[in-house]
């Protein structure tokens, strides 16, 4: 009897004539090739932008430098998004963690979340103990950060912390242990919503901007500056401190502050405050500082 005879094993050559002759096969091959190649590759949206989310948070890690597991970490400069809410499992995780400077966060109407429920005045937080950030940079020196149109709530530590020429904008932040956008010198906040947050709802460094923000039940000052700031169409009311707060030479302009625990204003010397509406605050409506003109305290035009 005759032995059947082993099927030939196909060589490269004869694997590329059968692919020749079968174009279905080949474009399944060439797209089985291509899956492989995109799995590597890291999230991004068509305009260059990497995602962030909380399934590559967990499972992979979103891109490179980034391990499975929170804190998300951005060591390279560019443009981030949110495409999912961030849950973080403890109020001692940070969501996530920037190390370079030159960074876009766009939250991109998502949020990131911790466990941390903040309420009353004095504001009380549950748990009362806690290390994670909302957002967080390394070192006070990085610059360039900005973050971006979205809710950071319930951490246990503090919202949104950023270095030197930051921004922050259109964010809601709040329910956070201790404050809710802390920033440092030549920053721009501006058009936030800051509550119940255990101590300051925003606090900034010298040379900052702070417009168009609504800060207001959080634990210690609605807005807290240091020197050279333009503090200006913000609103400051029922803070557990005082309304707005600033080093010497700032312009605050266009406020209101009202019925907070201690004074409407608090200036540092030579700072000049204009157009503002000051009124019922409980320990007193403005406190160091030069009148410039056109303020409003407590319903009469007569201020200090």
């Amino acid at each position: 009897m005759d032995r059947p005879r082993p099927t030939a094993r196909p060589n490269s050559s004869s694997l590329s004539s059968f692919l020749t002759a079968h174009p279905p096969a080949r474009i399944a091959l060439l797209a089985a090739l291509g899956l492989a190649t995109l799995s590597s590759i890291p999230a991004s949206a068509s305009d260059g932008v990497l995602e962030i989310n909380q399934t590559c948070a967990i499972q992979t890690g979103c891109f490179a430098g980034d391990t499975a597991g929170l804190p998300v970490t951005i060591s390279e400069s560019g443009s981030y998004r949110l495409t999912s809410n961030l849950v973080v499992p403890n109020e001692n995780t940070d969501g996530i963690v920037v190390s370079t400077h030159d960074v876009g966060i766009d939250l991109n109407n998502f949020s990131i979340r911790g466990p941390v429920v903040c309420s009353g005045l004095p504001v009380a937080c549950v748990p009362n103990a806690g290390t994670g950030s909302g957002i967080e940079r390394t070192t006070s020196q990085i610059s360039g950060i900005s973050v971006r149109n979205g809710t950071i709530r319930g951490m246990g530590s503090s919202g949104v912390v950023l270095g030197i020429n930051a921004a922050a904008t259109s964010l809601r932040i709040e329910s956070n242990r201790i404050t809710g956008i802390s920033t440092n010198t030549g920053s721009i906040i501006s058009d936030n919503t800051t509550s119940l947050n255990g101590s300051d709802g925003i606090f900034t460094g010298s040379g900052s901007t702070v417009s168009g923000n609504a800060s207001y039940q959080n634990g210690d000052d609605g807005i807290e500056t240091a020197n050279g700031a333009v503090v200006s169409g913000n609103t400051a009311f029922s803070n557990g401190g005082d309304g707005i707060v600033t080093g010497s030479n700032a312009v605050v302009s266009g406020n209101a502050a009202q019925t907070n625990t201690v004074f409407g204003l608090r200036l540092g010397g030579a700072s000049g405050y204009r157009e503002n509406v000051i009124s019922s605050n409980s320990g007193g409506t403005v406190s160091g500082g030069v009148n410039t003109g056109n303020n409003a305290c407590n319903a009469s035009t007569t201020c200090p």
